[in-house]
């Protein structure tokens, strides 16, 4: 992204991918076969073979609540089709080609495991979709709860015991869209603009309670109460569309909103993950939505 958390990936992402938000953007493979437990690799070096940090590929991969990891679509035995790259199902795409000797590693997938994020600088919750033997690598591509995709080196990822599964709290994320009859320009200014913070405060701040300098301490015009402390955040303009993503260190709360605008009608949709969120989870689920349509009517109106 483009803030000072960002930036290693924005200099990586901008030679590698192209317009993530619109699709899961993939490519490669491998050379000659190796054996999984004989692969070396450089574990700080990024490889090149696909399916890069793309936080914000919410339609390709969207966040997926963890009681639901094992029910994800995944390809196991076998190369992934293009279509099922394209439609969610598998994340990297090998030229046979070039690398013929390419092959699946044998594992059987869903598999949950941590991944330690340099961008969010959180140990992040990942479910493995992919995995392969690339050029004397052992590569995964998997996505991430909160939405998006990402690949690494095995080696680089935690596979998760069922001990450690049942640990986690069985929370749930908010998924909203809204499809909005404005620019993402006009409803970008709504959901930034500080002097547009008083009028979207009364979705998700009923009772007043919050600080005068709210404001200050966010990057857009909402608030959860009770996030923690801001580990990475960004918002800005990221391959053509607007992107907000706040990540905090409680429960591994996350905010992400992005704009996908059609460059014929000018109509833009909405999309919000949110999350994840225990017992207040019906409660923020009204507040997302309220917030959203309050953008929706104010963006409509022009007033930005």
């Amino acid at each position: 992204m483009k803030n000072k958390t960002w930036t290693v990936l924005i200099a990586f992402s901008l030679i590698t991918l192209s317009n993530c938000s619109q699709q899961d953007n993939t490519t490669e493979g491998t050379k000659k076969e190796v054996k999984k437990e004989k692969i070396e690799t450089a574990s700080h070096e990024p490889h090149s073979y696909g399916g890069w940090y793309c936080p914000d590929n919410l339609n390709g991969f969207p966040a997926v609540d963890i009681a639901d990891w094992k029910n994800v679509p995944v390809v196991n035995g076998r190369m992934a089709t293009k279509e099922e790259i394209q439609n969610g199902t598998s994340l990297i795409n090998v030229d046979m080609e070039k690398y013929p000797n390419a092959k699946p590693l044998d594992m059987t997938m869903p598999i949950l495991a941590s991944f330690s994020n340099y961008d969010t600088k959180r140990e992040e919750i990942i479910i493995i979709i992919q995995a392969l033997n690339i050029d004397n690598d052992s590569i995964v591509g998997f996505r991430y709860l909160n939405g998006g995709n990402g690949s690494a080196r095995l080696n680089e990822v935690n596979i998760l015991s069922p001990a450690e599964i049942e640990m986690i709290e069985k929370a749930k994320f908010v998924a909203y869209t809204l499809t909005i009859n404005a620019t993402q320009d006009e409803i970008w200014k709504v959901m930034t603009k500080p002097e547009n913070a008083s009028v979207l405060q009364s979705t998700f701040d009923k009772d007043g309670k919050l600080k005068s300098d709210w404001r200050k301490s966010t990057n857009f015009n909402y608030h959860y109460a009770i996030p923690g402390i801001l580990k990475a955040s960004f918002a800005g303009n990221m391959y053509g569309c607007y992107y907000v993503q706040n990540d905090y260190d409680t429960y591994k709360y996350t905010e992400k909103v992005l704009l996908i605008e059609n460059s014929d009608t000018h109509i833009t949709e909405l999309k919000i993950t949110c999350g994840p969120f225990g017992a207040d989870y019906e409660a923020q689920k009204e507040v997302i939505a309220n917030w959203a349509n309050k953008v929706k009517e104010l963006s409509e109106m022009g007033i930005n």
